[in-house]
């Protein structure tokens, strides 16, 4: 029997040739026929997102995104999978100042935007809102203690015109025309600029003592009486998010005035006025909150209940006059108590005994070891804490020993800002253990201290804190007129 084999010896080559032919033209058949596995590239810090991100119509497209390191392992691999790159998404960082131009097949969007702020050292010896110091740059959370920011161009880092950030943004290249309509409007969807509320630039103001009798009520209440009493120093308070002053006398209709050397009053139609002006907190725990007694004090307090006139640290009795006077601005949460550390009078007024609130009696709150843990409280709970403090000797351009060592206990204790009030001149501002003391602004609104030394001297202190620390400090000098007060 003969083998077929044997009968045909080009049977068995041709087979081989054969099934060589038909497993090259399946694969050939299927290179072209079936679609290219597209291919994105993509940072590694993106991947993540634009996975997440992707959809149904991505699938059916057969776009796929890979990092550069996905792609090194899978060439190495040589699979034979028919693919094309497309695209490649990265994210850069970008200095404004500095830009990266796009090409024609290139866009860029926006994820974030980080200040950059020009700082210096600054002790407040010199009261400059520019002292010349080299400038260095850093971002909000990182500006070491005792150092300050300064504004760009005249801006705050918050401002849409600030010019000094950081921006980090995706680029985005695409290579296929036939498909970058298609990208672009997907990275569109994909990539959103969000605002971080962190950034924000709270602008908090404060002035010294406020006295609108001898004459000013009469002005303020007068034709554009806003505008003549506070002058230029105006834009400085309602451009601020939280301005506060120290209304230094009552709202009352009382004759019958305490046995002091001075006493003052107003008449209530002043307080829409000193809201007109920017005010959103009216300071009430000093040495005249009782010029005309109990009863001129109550009347304060429901002038203030009538015209919705923010305050703290005082109150009907104790437990009121304890309470914090909390609001939210701009995604920082403030926390703010006044209080009483002033001096026995010549005349004798004692504040601690005669206007301090009790359980039975109106009046305000007075420096305590407990106020102290009150503040340590606030702090725990995530506020920024300021506190005003009516203390210190009339007419020192020094802060006593006392007067110091209560205001720096209040910073360990949490306070953030301590702004002082009472001497009616300027003391110094410092730093202490990363919190600000402004020890005292002097009057502000206070006419007949022509006479006193210093007493015509005033200032406008504004703090800028981004993130919850506090970044700018300016001090606006201010020269008080009769009726008025003015940037000098």
């Amino acid at each position: 029997m003969t083998d077929s084999n044997t009968k045909n010896p080009l049977l068995i080559p041709f087979i081989i040739i054969s099934s060589a032919f038909a497993v090259c033209l399946i694969f050939i058949l299927t290179y072209f026929l079936v679609p290219a596995k597209k291919i994105i590239v993509v940072s590694p810090d993106l991947i993540s997102k634009c996975r997440d991100n992707a959809d149904s119509v991505l699938t059916k497209k057969h776009i796929h995104f890979l990092s550069p390191e996905e792609i090194f392992v899978k060439k190495s691999k040589a699979s034979g999978t028919k693919t094309k790159i497309i695209a490649s998404i990265s994210s850069e960082k970008e200095v404004p100042l500095v830009k990266n131009p796009c090409s024609p097949n290139q866009r860029t969007y926006f994820l974030s935007k980080k200040a950059i702020f020009p700082c210096i050292k600054d002790d407040f010896s010199e009261r400059k809102l520019a002292p010349d110091e080299s400038i260095y740059f850093s971002y909000a959370d990182s500006i070491p203690l005792g150092e300050r920011a300064l504004l760009a161009d005249g801006l705050y880092a918050d401002s849409d015109e600030y010019c000094l950030t950081e921006n980090t943004q995706v680029r985005v290249s695409v290579f296929d025309r036939k498909t970058a309509d298609f990208i672009f409007d997907w990275c569109e969807k994909t990539f959103i600029y969000e605002e971080d509320k962190a950034e924000n630039t709270v602008i908090i103001s404060s002035v010294g003592d406020i006295m609108v009798a001898r004459g000013v009520q009469e002005v303020l209440l007068g034709d554009d009486g806003v505008n003549k009493v506070f002058g230029d120093t105006l834009p400085l308070i309602k451009d601020s998010d939280f301005a506060i002053g120290n209304l230094e006398g009552v709202v009352t209709d009382s004759w019958e005035n305490a046995i002091k050397t001075y006493t003052f009053k107003f008449k209530k139609a002043i307080l829409p006025k000193l809201l007109d002006a920017g005010f959103d907190y009216l300071m009430q725990t000093n040495n005249h909150c009782y010029d005309y007694g109990e009863s001129g004090f109550k009347d304060t307090l429901k002038a203030f209940e009538e015209y919705k006139v923010p305050t703290s640290g005082v109150g009907y009795n104790l437990e009121e006059a304890k309470q914090f006077y909390h609001t939210e601005v701009k995604g920082l949460k403030l926390a703010v108590i006044s209080c009483g550390a002033f001096p026995v009078e010549r005349s004798g007024f004692d504040g601690k005994k005669t206007a301090t609130a009790t359980d039975k009696r109106a009046g305000i709150l007075w420096e305590s070891d407990e106020l102290l843990e009150s503040v340590k409280k606030e702090k725990e709970k995530g506020y920024f804490v300021i506190v005003n403090v009516h203390g210190g000797e009339e007419y020192h351009f020094s802060p006593s020993k006392k007067q110091r060592a209560f205001y720096e206990s209040l910073c360990e204790n949490g306070a953030d800002l301590v702004f002082g009030s009472h001497p009616h001149v300027l003391q110094k501002s410092e730093w202490y253990r990363g919190s600000l003391i402004v020890y005292s602004m002097g009057n502000f609104i206070f006419n007949g201290m022509e006479d006193m030394k210093g007493g015509t001297d005033s200032e406008v202190v504004r703090v800028g804190v981004t993130g919850g620390n506090i970044s700018y400090v300016e001090h606006y000098p201010v020269k008080i007129g009769v009726n008025t007060v003015s940037l000098k």
